[in-house]
């Protein structure tokens, strides 16, 4: 059934909000409520990278989103998946097995949405729409994401847990009523019908093709990862930032840069190709990075820091999406099977450059992060520029052998 009237791209892109609440929950809010239980700061990580992780390995499952039903159908059994198990989630804090399985699982499914979402877009959204729509999905993810989370915590604080838990879990169900406003196609009819092994076959094919394995590169390798942002809210003390000022830098700060950076990559997509400038926000966000070794370790560095990285890091995540939806093209039946790969290569990098800096932060101290974090990176787009000329010589392929 069509819609009677076509969502603006804005509102479109609110419908990755879920994704959004669901990581801020996993990676701030339970962390938060955890530590308020006295729980071992080792006890909080382990339980955080657990729920966490569906985020690198979801693409596993991903390619079922590709046959039988439709992508609208399959992020709205994900939506309320989520929706249902982060109220039960909450409600086990202090049973931390029952908060781990319940935790992932809801992670999952809010994956599983994303990643629906991806491959739904890619066939409805115009080639010049594909990057308005990455900046308003990254807004929902970062910004919209970041101020649920300060609203999370308020209400943990003031309202009893059953109560919180069942608000938090509705609000995840809001944005369903902007499905019935976007374009919807069926899935690939020869897909549907084949079976799992061939369409298998046909997902192998596809990871074959040039632009998709240039993709994969970008993402996999450091070059735009600015993983500080994960890691400065545990640096205050290194700045001499007080709790307040982490707490205020790392929720309200980190929207905002969110929001801002999301929604002024488009204009920069205006001037330049979105891979070389995917390279570019890589290299010049590095040596802003570098450009922290020569200030001073103060409360208001610590702040130009995670506004800095923060703004650098929601560009990327834009431009990447916009690389996706750009590689995935209109007319690909495995549109949501690519999407959650690429997607998965994206959060991977985030992921082991945290425990890069990790290292480089026991090697040097802060120093020692901030040389790791640019250093990886610059040299990384760098590689990367060296491989866009070398492979422009070369012909294209297309995507599907019937395209030919």
């Amino acid at each position: 059934m069509k819609p009677r009237a076509r969502a603006p791209i804005w509102l479109m892109g609110m419908t990755a909000l879920p994704f959004g609440m669901v990581g801020f929950l996993t990676a701030v809010v339970v962390p938060q409520a955890l530590a308020e239980r006295h729980v071992p700061e080792d006890g909080i990580a382990s339980i955080t990278a657990l729920a966490a992780s569906p985020i690198f390995w979801a693409f596993v499952i991903c390619p079922m989103l590709d046959v039988r039903f439709t992508r609208r159908t399959y992020a709205t059994v994900g939506t309320v998946v989520a929706a249902v198990l982060t109220p039960l989630a909450l409600l086990n804090l202090d049973c931390h097995a029952w908060l781990v399985g319940l935790s992932m699982v809801a992670m999952l499914a809010s994956s599983f949405m994303q990643n629906a979402l991806g491959g739904w877009f890619s066939t409805v959204v115009l080639h010049e729409d594909e990057g308005r729509v990455s900046a308003w999905m990254t807004v929902a993810n970062l910004g919209g994401g970041g101020l649920f989370a300060i609203v999370a915590i308020d209400m943990l604080h003031a309202l009893p847990l059953l109560v919180t838990a069942i608000l938090l879990g509705v609000v995840q169900l809001v944005p369903l009523a902007i499905y019935p406003f976007i374009p919807v196609n069926p899935p690939d009819t020869r897909l549907a019908r084949e079976s799992f092994v061939q369409f298998f076959r046909e997902a192998g094919r596809l990871f074959k093709r040039r632009e998709v394995l240039i993709a994969l590169a970008m993402f996999l390798l450091p070059s735009a990862s600015f993983t500080l942002t994960n890691v400065l809210g545990g640096l205050g003390d290194d700045f001499h930032a007080s709790a307040q000022a982490v707490g205020l830098a790392g929720g309200a700060g980190l929207s905002l840069s969110g929001i801002v950076g999301s929604l002024v990559l488009p204009l920069l997509a205006k001037r330049m190709s979105l891979r070389p400038l995917y390279l570019a926000i890589g290299i010049v966000g590095g040596l802003f990075t570098l450009g922290l070794l020569l200030l001073p370790r103060t409360q208001g560095v610590f702040a130009l820091a995670f506004l800095g990285e923060g703004l650098f890091q929601a560009l990327a995540i834009t431009c990447g999406f916009a690389i996706m939806f750009e590689t995935i093209g209109r007319d690909n039946p495995l549109a949501a099977t690519t999407f959650s790969v690429l997607n998965a290569a994206l959060n991977l990098s985030i992921d082991y450059m945290i425990a890069v800096d990790g290292r480089a932060y026991a090697w040097h101290g802060v120093s020692g992060s901030l040389i790791a974090d640019a250093g990886l990176g610059i040299a990384s787009c760098l590689l990367l520029a060296l491989m866009l000329w070398w492979m422009r010589s070369k012909p294209r392929a297309p995507v599907f052998p019937e395209q030919a």
